[in-house]
């Protein structure tokens, strides 16, 4: 019911921004994904490796319902969606996601485990050091990490993680998240941020050369103000 409207509303009222965001009032709305894409790789999404993206992101449906799926055996693969977003003015972001198949064994903890069945990203702006961006990995874990735990990514220490969902949370059930990115960044970096400039979206499973199945959907940045509306 939620999807629906939220695309009824948005084919009235919103207007195409630079970033490819979609804005409605007090919200943002970064992907509901749409029907038109079924089969297809997401339009706005990009990857330094599209071929191997264009095979494992693809947009399907379910009960008639746009959805994002990411499907792969012992590939790391990320995507990306460039954006220019004001996180003091939109700092709450919203999505849904589920895993239907989580990669065996996976910790984000480690390097030879570091595999997530579902990961949404929030990369920021990081002066000069274009290398080395920072970013927040919010993680649906196949490991042990209680929810709500965090960690520093084996790979990149600028790369902070947050479990939402652990392997205690059901397979092939959606589930909403809700978290406040500007507040994670102080938290995380100790210092206050303007800006984020891309939300990312990975699946992975090479360093347990497993199989991984997992969807998502209505991916939404929320003024403080949406929330008691």
């Amino acid at each position: 019911m939620y999807k629906k409207l939220l695309v009824l509303v948005l084919s009235i009222l919103i207007s195409l921004v630079s970033s490819g965001t979609l804005r409605a009032g007090s919200s943002l709305v970064i992907d509901c994904f749409m029907p038109s894409d079924n089969g297809k790789f997401p339009k706005g999404w990009e990857s330094k490796q599209m071929g191997e993206a264009r095979g494992i992101y693809k947009v399907v449906l379910e009960e008639g319902n746009a959805i994002l799926c990411a499907h792969c055996t012992s590939k790391a693969v990320s995507i990306g969606k460039k954006i220019e977003i004001d996180l003091r003015k939109y700092p709450i972001l919203k999505w849904r996601w589920k895993v239907v198949k989580s990669p065996i064994g996976a910790d984000e903890r480690h390097k030879k485990t570091g595999d997530s069945a579902a990961a949404i990203y929030v990369v920021f702006p990081n002066g000069m050091k274009v290398w080395s961006p920072k970013a927040i990995k919010y993680v649906w874990s196949s490991s042990s990490m209680p929810q709500n735990s965090t960690t520093v990514s084996p790979y990149a220490s600028n790369t902070k993680i947050v479990v939402l969902e652990n392997r205690e949370t059901p397979l092939g059930v959606w589930i909403e998240e809700e978290v406040n990115v500007l507040k994670d960044y102080t938290r995380f970096f100790g210092e206050k941020i303007v800006s984020a400039k891309m939300i990312g979206i990975m699946s992975d499973s090479d360093n347990t050369n497993s199989e991984v199945h997992a969807c998502y959907d209505d991916i939404v940045l929320e003024s403080i103000s949406a929330k008691v509306q």
